[in-house]
């Protein structure tokens, strides 16, 4: 269950109070934009770790703009504004923080202007993995990624993503864990909620921005660690549907997958079946940085309840 304060609008309501009118515009038509911010419990240290929340908020200003809209407070002040939001809640916990900017007014007609608009910051735990850090069994779905002259990808659009949740059912009920996307033209885009990467020899690649994906701010993180850990300077280019069952390694990644092992897709093994050791480092090494494990990037992280010295 969702923790009871919300932010609204400037004001800490109780989530009963943040609800919606079924005639809002939004309901209807999708029309706004999110983001999901991870929050990382660190027990030892006893305090709460935004990851990236900076370059979350400055994502939503982005979208916004794209969609004619405004965000109405800086991305730094959204910052704070999380941080009271959680220290509020008094959480304790790893927990999502879930920024909606969307049309809020009962107005019936398709467009997005003269609809009132309305900032929501709600906040839920998140116990255990969104995705099964141990391997992931992939299928390629029959639904194509939405191009970007229909729906802006580089906006995170709450309406966009009914493909995505179509696509994900379809692989659930198949007996697979998630889905892949190609883009219209059949190279591969991205999963439901993740961006992909896909290692043939020394070769590290993504596909890049001009095919449809949102471009990911875990996926920023896991090209940078790639290049400080391995060496590895990702490629970011057009990606075949067959390089998925040809490539050595794969894996996923997102604010709420971090990053998983692709171990199977459409019944054909990744590699030799199992996790890909660099995934798994990967993975070791952003949920270390996520909870501030280590001395590294600290400026990935904000502390929220001020135990902690900003690095």
């Amino acid at each position: 269950m969702p923790y009871d304060v919300v932010f609204v609008d400037g004001e800490f309501v109780s989530s009963d109070a943040a609800r919606l009118s079924v005639l809002a515009n939004v309901v209807s038509y999708g029309t706004g934009t999110f983001e999901g911010i991870r929050a990382t419990w660190n027990k030892e240290r006893g305090e709460l770790f935004l990851l990236e929340a900076l370059a979350h908020y400055e994502r939503l200003e982005r979208s916004a703009r794209i969609l004619g809209l405004r965000l109405g407070y800086p991305p730094a002040d959204l910052v704070a504004v999380t941080c009271e939001l959680l220290r509020r809640n008094d959480v304790r916990a790893d927990s999502y923080v879930r920024p909606l900017l969307f049309l809020a007014g009962e107005q019936l007609a398709v467009r997005m202007h003269d609809s009132g608009s309305r900032l929501c910051i709600p906040a839920t735990p998140m116990p255990g993995d969104y995705i099964d850090p141990r391997g992931i069994r992939c299928m390629v779905s029959t639904w194509r990624r939405g191009t970007d002259v229909a729906v802006p990808n580089r906006a995170k659009v709450i309406g966009s993503y009914v493909g995505p949740a179509l696509a994900k059912t379809e692989a659930i009920k198949r007996g697979f864990d998630e889905a892949l996307l190609l883009t219209t033209d059949g190279y591969v885009a991205e999963a439901t909620t993740s961006n992909v990467l896909v290692r043939s020899g020394d070769e590290w690649a993504t596909p890049a921005a001009t095919d449809d994906i949102l471009e990911g701010i875990t996926r920023r993180q896991v090209t940078e660690l790639l290049s400080e850990d391995f060496g590895v300077t990702v490629v970011q280019r057009r990606v075949h549907r067959s390089e998925l069952y040809a490539c050595d390694e794969a894996l996923l990644c997102g604010t709420a997958a971090m990053v998983a092992p692709i171990i199977e897709v459409d019944g054909r093994r990744v590699g030799d079946g199992k996790p890909g050791e660099t995934t798994l480092a990967l993975r070791r090494e952003l949920s270390s940085i996520a909870r501030r494990g280590g001395d590294r990037h600290h400026e990935w992280t904000t502390p929220v309840f001020g135990t902690e010295a900003e690095a």
